[in-house]
């Protein structure tokens, strides 16, 4: 069992091993693990629940038959979830960002509580855990692998180049990495669609900012760094053409028009269902063109130094005329 155990350790994936096969010895490893998320199939007894609030961990417990009301009101304030099997790929996914949320808050307390001296500590687990998020989300479509962490490296650059706080950067990061979360609640047949979406199923998505400010700002930590409302507000414009607010130039947070840019860009030149991806200097062309109506024009302009720089752009850029720089 220890060198199957040490494989789960060190893959970042899901990792079955058979309880029935090793029994007790499986929960001294687990407890004393950084494992996070333990999916099983079995009830936990409410004594077994209270022993496990110490550790930073969630549990997932699915079953063929419902929970009684005792089990799924008191494991929700332990940070375990009760779901009756058969699970669709959606409802998989978003138990998943669940529990990864949980995890935050868990982790962050846990280590408040045991006072570090040293605060990056804490920051690692935060950024850990919002990084394991990031995947999940990424996961529910194949023609956005690796777009929330590709967004924010590119937002990470931007604010640099621009001269912004140590502290402002890695919000901004983190804030890349959590941007789409909103999307975890938007229809598979939306997300997943083959070809481009109608006015209305557009209408739907144009809600996914929203939605993830709503299941984040509840934590603090991100609260107080901002990165909830530039969650909020990455698809604001600053001709106020933007959604959901209509903002306009400087009433958009810093870190929501950097993101907008960088999320713009990395849109344009991934493959998506209803288009190839475009060359970099088309993309570059239309981030110009559309600077100080769709892109802050700092941010935008910051970004197009760094695609020179790193010599992925000349000085002149092309602008190709019918394709619109947009990102969902």
């Amino acid at each position: 069992m220890i060198k199957e155990w040490n494989r789960c350790k060190d893959e970042e994936q899901f990792c079955p091993i058979s309880l029935k096969k090793y029994g007790k010895l499986f929960w001294p490893l687990f407890l004393i693990s950084s494992i996070g998320v333990i999916i099983v199939n079995f009830y936990f007894d409410s004594s077994f629940l209270l022993s496990l609030y110490a550790y930073p961990v969630v549990l997932i417990s699915l079953m063929r038959i419902p929970a009684p009301l005792f089990y799924g009101l008191g494991s929700l304030l332990l940070g375990t979830l009760y779901f009756v099997k058969p699970l669709s790929t959606s409802l998989t996914l978003y138990i998943m960002a669940y529990a990864v949320l949980m995890l935050i808050v868990r982790r962050v307390v846990t280590v408040s509580q045991m006072n570090f001296s040293k605060k990056n500590e804490q920051e690692e687990l935060l950024v850990n855990t919002v990084f394991s998020l990031a995947k999940t989300i990424d996961a529910r479509d194949s023609y956005t692998a690796f777009h929330s962490s590709n967004v924010a490296d590119y937002a990470k650059k931007i604010a640099k180049t621009m001269g912004l706080s140590q502290v402002e950067i890695d919000s901004i990061y983190l804030a890349g990495l959590l941007h789409d979360i909103g999307k975890i609640s938007m229809p598979d047949a939306i997300l997943q669609k083959d070809g481009r979406l109608t006015d209305e199923e557009y209408g739907i998505m144009k809600k996914h900012p929203e939605e993830g400010y709503h299941i984040i700002k509840d934590i603090k930590r991100l609260r107080d760094l901002g990165i909830t409302d530039i969650v909020r507000y990455h698809h604001e414009r600053p001709d106020g053409m933007g959604y959901p607010l209509g903002l306009k130039g400087k009433e958009i947070p810093v870190g929501a028009r950097i993101l907008g840019v960088a999320d713009a860009f990395d849109a344009m030149t991934t493959n998506r269902s209803y288009r190839q991806k475009l060359a970099i200097e088309t993309a570059a062309g239309e981030l110009r063109r559309n600077i100080g109506t769709q892109f802050d024009p700092e941010s935008a302009e910051a970004f197009l130094t760094i695609l020179m720089k790193e010599g992925k752009l000349q000085e002149e850029t092309k602008v190709q005329s019918g394709v619109y720089a947009m990102a969902n």
